[in-house]
């Protein structure tokens, strides 16, 4: 059951179903928030993504939902593939839960009170937003599409096996997660990028063994714990 446990959660249709709801508050949550008067700092992540979109010259939100629904058909044809079922184990996304608790809790430790993203506001509800966004788009980014690249960018170039491919596309998403957060006000200080470095190390290592879901998730609570304590 434990091995069936690991080799479900880590599927693309079990991270997809457990980031969908988180997904869906951050989006929310952010069309509240542009009607509020005060100012915050939407996801980095999120903003460049959309930027991108609009300067191809094409609606977000239409360009979105393909975007969605594209995944979503590519997702149940890899599941029906490699698993031959779109059952889901109810209790299994459950634990996902508790396992990326888990994993944040250990970021946290290793990390301290040291951020991966502004503490934007002082609203405590608009801040647990952003950390949602933070933990879907980034790891979209940084994670699937990154680290993708890169490892069939380095295997293909240099001839490497798996695990060094692996390895060198983890380091490269790492520091550019890192150097990605001082884009902006923030400046550029050795601490803060040695720290981001670390966690970029984490949660690329996660999301090789653990897939998208857990990772983040993970990204997402640990974010949720700063604001918590900064806030």
């Amino acid at each position: 059951m434990i091995k069936d446990y690991f080799r479900k959660s880590s599927s693309p249709l079990y991270s997809f179903i457990i980031t969908l709801p988180i997904f869906l508050i951050y989006e929310l949550g952010i069309f509240w928030m542009r009607n509020i008067e005060f100012n915050y700092i939407q996801n980095g992540a999120d903003v460049l993504i959309e930027q991108t979109i609009l300067k191809l010259g094409f609606d977000v939100i239409y360009v979105s939902s393909i975007i969605f629904l594209f995944i979503l058909l590519i997702i149940i044809y890899y599941q029906k593939r490699h698993f031959n079922s779109l059952s889901i184990s109810r209790p299994y996304l459950g634990v996902m839960f508790l396992e990326s608790m888990v994993y944040a809790s250990i970021l946290f430790f290793l990390m301290g009170n040291l951020y991966l993203m502004d503490a934007s506001t002082n609203d405590i509800y608009c801040n647990m937003i952003l950390s949602l966004g933070a933990g879907i788009y980034e790891e979209l980014i940084f994670r699937v599409l990154l680290i993708y690249i890169s490892y069939q960018s380095i295997k293909f170039l240099f001839r490497l096996s798996k695990f060094s491919a692996n390895f060198y596309a983890v380091i490269f998403s790492a520091i550019l997660f890192s150097l990605f957060h001082f884009i902006g006000a923030e400046s550029f200080n050795q601490e803060a990028f040695a720290v981001r470095f670390i966690a970029g190390i984490f949660l690329a290592s996660l999301y090789v063994q653990r897939g998208f879901g857990i990772t983040a998730i993970t990204h997402s609570f640990y974010d949720i714990f700063v604001i918590f304590l900064l806030t």
